[in-house]
């Protein structure tokens, strides 16, 4: 409603007071407010209509008190994603799916597990932000189409389209330590996916060994159980015929009560260990598979490197070790980025365009009533522009500051990791040798404990020897053969971590037997020749 005054009312909501514009254009703009109230009042209700309302009392969305748990509606609970689907044996697998050899079981955990895939995903958006900062190599060009509706005295439309161009000449160093940040920040990425790889090459088999270890102990605790009763059989009989007391034949049951409580637990343990062998891989802990037979041979060749061979090959393959010096070079890009902003920009710019209108002016009375408008034209510029920074809070100084001190902080990891490489190298190596000759002694043990178990209860049957000669043999016999077992075990999982320290692929299968004494073409301690 036009009123007297020259103002135009809108539904008694507002009142704009236009006056004369230019060229004794009036322009009456009740319908675009009206336009405006009604989108305003739809949005409040279709926000209305929406259940979570953080913003209006964000206390709802939380616990009620300190000490009691959040409560989370059924509506507030997000749909399963589909990555929440746990892998299962694939069809290629399941043939063979109680008799999965550790080359299998490490193809799949490189296929499937979530750890190289994260760290695969992040080296893929590291390489995409490498190629986004590459960006400001180029001219950043933009486009603009715009058109107005004219209402009031004067209508019709106005249009216009642009082109804007600006490019980067000279910003001292800036731009190209941004790049340089970004690849380094991938090359840090892709050393971290190629560790993923190498954890998982190190994970597989050591839960692989550790599974048939306890599998293995299993057999010997059956064995030894065999063997307990057979002694508490042999003191029954003596019992019997009036050689022996009740005290041999409680103290044999006891000993095979023993034998039998350790054979629960190691058969406990194989179902444990199955389960962080399926994790290892990227199964559930549950799925049902099993391996192959244990190997006999190490899956070690001959090895006659030392320490310091060890080392070296280490502190060169080593990913995670790559991956540290590729931070120290990331931040170094950091620091000359942030140094260069303290100096000025050059940048190049330009523009062009076109803009139209085509108009009639109506109205009542005026020079220009009934008069059509219709022009156009292109209008375009171009130059340069010098930016500077003038003061900006002391921002730029500090970071600058905060920039060279993640410099040295990376350095100081740096060094830390190169320690740790070479801690891991030589613990590695030591207990490899370690495990190899106690193999070979654990050996020796068993067969002169066995021997001395069979002496034994013959000497008992005989009424040569008491209960408690026939008894320490069994118990020696007992701890030669998990000792040998573990011995074993643990020559397997010290490799597969040494192959680690190293920075190399482990051998998925027997390539040879690990000499023990025999390791050769290492130092004298201390440097002494």
């Amino acid at each position: 409603m036009l009123r007297e005054d020259g103002q135009v009312a809108c539904s008694g909501l507002m009142a704009i007071d236009f006056g004369l514009i230019g060229m004794e254009i009036q322009h009456r703009v009740c319908g675009g407010m009206k336009v405006l109230c009604l989108s305003i009042v739809l949005a409040m209700a279709f926000l209305g209509c929406q259940k979570a309302m953080p913003e209006l009392d964000p206390n709802k969305f939380v616990s009620t008190a300190p000490g009691k748990a959040y409560e989370v509606s059924k509506e507030g609970k997000p749909d399963s994603l589909p990555a929440e689907k746990l892998p299962g044996i694939s069809d290629d697998l399941r043939p063979s799916g109680h008799k999965l050899t550790l080359a299998q079981l490490v193809d799949v955990a490189l296929r499937i597990n979530p750890d190289t895939q994260e760290a695969w995903d992040r080296a893929r958006s590291a390489a995409a932000q490498w190629g986004a900062a590459r960006g400001d190599y180029y001219p950043s060009i933009s486009g603009d189409v715009s058109g107005t509706g004219i209402g009031g005295s004067a209508r019709g439309v106005l249009g216009q389209v642009g082109v804007s161009l600006s490019y980067l000449l000279l910003d001292f160093g800036g731009r190209e330590a941004s790049v340089q940040s970004a690849r380094q920040a991938l090359a840090a990425a892709n050393w971290n996916h190629n560790q993923a790889i190498q954890d998982v090459l190190r994970n597989v088999p050591q839960a692989y060994y550790n599974y048939i270890g306890y599998k293995a102990q299993v057999r010997a605790s059956e064995a030894s159980l065999k063997e307990a009763l057979t002694s508490l059989n042999s003191t029954e009989q003596r019992r019997k015929a009036g050689v022996s007391t009740i005290a041999d034949v409680l103290q044999a049951r006891s000993n095979a009560d023993q034998v039998r409580l350790t054979l629960v637990a190691n058969r406990g343990g194989v179902q444990v260990s199955r389960g962080e062998l399926a994790t290892a891989v990227g199964w559930p802990a549950n799925i049902d598979f099993d391996v192959a037979v244990e190997p006999e041979d190490s899956p070690a060749s001959r090895m006659e490197q030392n320490t310091k061979e060890l080392i070296n090959l280490a502190l060169r393959d080593r990913p995670d070790f790559e991956s540290a010096r590729a931070i120290v070079r990331q931040r170094k890009a950091d620091l000359d980025k942030a140094e260069s902003d303290l100096w000025p920009k050059l940048i190049a710019t330009g523009n062009v365009g076109w803009t139209g209108i085509d108009a009639r002016m109506s109205g009542s009375g005026g020079s220009f009533e009934g008069t059509d408008i219709d022009s156009s034209g292109i209008s375009y510029y171009g130059g340069l522009a010098l930016q500077f920074p003038i003061f900006e809070g002391f921002s730029l100084r500090n970071k600058v500051r905060a920039a060279r001190s993640d410099l040295e902080a990376a350095r100081a990891a740096l060094r830390a990791k190169e320690v740790g490489v070479i801690a891991d190298v030589w613990k590695s190596y030591y207990n490899v040798r370690t495990a190899a000759q106690q193999v070979e002694t654990s050996k020796t043990l068993l067969a002169s404990s066995k021997e001395s178990y069979r002496v034994s209860l013959a000497r008992y049957r005989a009424g040569a020897a008491d209960i408690v000669e026939l008894l320490n043999a069994q118990s020696l016999l007992v701890s030669a053969r998990s000792q040998e077992v573990e011995a074993r075990t643990d020559l397997f999982t010290y490799y597969a971590e040494l192959v680690h320290a190293i920075g190399a692929d482990l051998p998925s299968a027997p390539t040879g037997n690990l000499p023990g004494p025999e390791l050769k073409g290492e130092e004298p301690p201390h440097g002494k020749k």
